[in-house]
Order: structure tokens, then sequence, then C-alpha cells
């Protein structure tokens, strides 16, 4: 009796450790938490595979926001790979980055900042390189690539076969860059016979959007970014990239509908400093100021 005892929990310990295969590369995830892993929220889906490629930018020493961010993420049957956030107090400006940005243009759309020149956060810096270095990933890829950030926080609506019915049934054809999230200011340009999808006029945010090549190659032959890289995209138009925005009809705020992943905004948890709300470094115009852009880079 104490042998068949002994037998059964012997098995029953070994079936306790036992990780079915579906779920090995999440449990991998969890363990590694390393740049370049590759983590299946729902790998038996076939809409799992609908991007090219589905990258979380995190910082090394956030751990706790990927976690986060995992949870958030395995409804949605994406197949994402984790990328290492460039830690802007650790690195300089290089070729890529432009500390000194104007915020008139800015200002026009958000009542809390105030128009004229200001001075990069080092979170800033870090947040557009980051960016920057998944847009030359972007343009090796032949269809979409999805970008978010650890604080992307998606919608209980978007299941896995989300992506490829908005593609297949709303997005346009020319489309080159698509919102999925997004703070949109002005007028919507919304889609013929569409309530799903818009032009937006100007907005911010980079915390879920999908890519291709085509734009990523436009905003690379625009380098260096100044300032902020949502603010730097909205401010110049996306250089001229076919953009649209993914909404949920109905709900959300003031009823102008839904979208399909949002950013976590609890106090605290921001990684990125905005210098949109520091004190103006000066009120003369960019061009007046153009020697002093030297002097900010570090």
């Amino acid at each position: 009796m104490s042998l068949a005892l002994g037998t059964f929990f012997g098995c029953a310990l070994q079936m306790s450790a036992y990780v079915p295969p579906h779920r090995r590369a999440a449990a991998a995830a969890k363990r590694q938490g390393t740049e370049g892993q590759s983590t299946a929220t729902k790998s038996s889906n076939a809409y799992s595979d609908f991007f090219d490629e589905c990258y979380c930018i995190n910082l090394a020493r956030r751990s706790d926001r990927l976690r986060k961010y995992e949870a958030s993420a395995r409804r949605t049957g994406l197949r994402w790979t984790r990328f290492e956030a460039i830690d802007g107090a650790a690195v300089g400006n290089g070729d890529d980055f432009d500390p000194l940005w104007d915020a008139t243009r800015n200002a026009e759309w958000d009542r809390h900042v105030a128009p004229g020149l200001r001075r990069a956060t080092a979170g800033e810096r870090g947040c557009a390189l980051s960016h920057v270095a998944l847009w030359r990933k972007a343009v090796e890829t032949e269809g979409w690539l999805l970008i978010t950030e650890d604080d992307c926080r998606f919608d209980k609506r978007w299941t896995p076969g989300s992506p490829a019915y908005l593609w297949r049934n709303h997005v346009p054809s020319d489309a080159e860059l698509v919102y999925l999230g997004f703070s949109d200011r002005g007028e919507r340009e919304y889609v013929a016979g569409s309530e799903e999808v818009f032009r937006p006029t100007y907005g911010f945010c980079t915390h879920c959007y999908a890519i291709r090549g085509a734009a990523a190659r436009k905003f690379l032959d625009a380098l260096p970014v100044a300032g902020p890289v949502d603010v730097w995209l909205a401010d110049n138009n996306w250089f001229g990239a076919q953009v649209y925005c993914v909404i949920q009809p109905g709900g959300g705020w003031q009823n102008t509908g839904r979208w399909l992943a949002n950013q976590e905004t609890k106090p605290g948890e921001a990684d990125v400093k905005q210098s949109s709300r520091d004190a103006v470094v000066a009120d003369e115009p960019v061009d007046a100021l153009a020697g002093a852009t030297e002097a900010l880079h570090v």
C-alpha cells in the first residue's frame, strides 16, 4: 500500500513539474526576460502570426513592467519579442538624436505646454533611439512590424483575429503606419464607409503602432529625431507617410471610440520624463539658435 502511494505521489510530483508544449515559450520568457526572447502568447491560433514581428520595448531594470505587459498581451494571441530599450541616461545623442526641439506646434494642441525651445530629457532620448533601432528592422520587413512599449495595455476586445479582420475589411491598402493606440488632436478624416479608421491631424503616443518599411525609410531619411519621438512625427506630418488610426466605434472619451491598445498612466509608472512641461530654453525660433544645438549634444 505504501509502495503504491509512493509510486502515485512520485508520478504526481513529476506531473506537477511538466510544462505543456504550448506554454513552454511563455515560461521561458518569464525565466529569462532577455532581449530577443520571443514569447508566443497563444501560439496555436492561426491569427497570431499576422504581423511579421511584434516587439515590446523594455528597459533592463523594468522587469515589473514586462510582467504586466505579458499578462495584458496573453489574450491577444500575439507572438512578441522583448527589445531591450536604449537607456538614454547611458548613451549620447549620436547622429540620430537632437535634444533641442521647438514646442510651438505642440503647444497649439496641448494646453499644458508653452511655445518655445526645450531640451529633451534622457528618457526621451532613450525612447527615440529605441524606436529608431526598430525602424531599421522595419525596412528589412516586407510586411507589417508591430512596435509596442511595455506600458501598453491591450483592450479586452483585441482578440487573436482582430488584426487580420481590421486589415482585411477596414485598413486602406496604401497604409504605411497604423496607430492602434493614440491620443489624437484636431479633426478626424474618416475613411469612406468606415467608422473604425481615420487619418489623424495631430497627436501623441508611440505605445502601439504597426509600421511598414516605406514609412520607416521616410523617418530614417529625416533623422535626427528632434525631441520626443511622437511629437517629432506629428510636428512633421509623419514626413509624408500614409498614416491611419484604428478605433472601436462607441465608448471611450466623450464617446469618440475605444482604442485597441491603451497606455498605463498610473503615477510613478512612467520611465520617460516629458520635457514639454519644463521651462522654456529660449523664446527665439529654432533657426536663430541653430548654433546652440552643438552645445546641447552630450
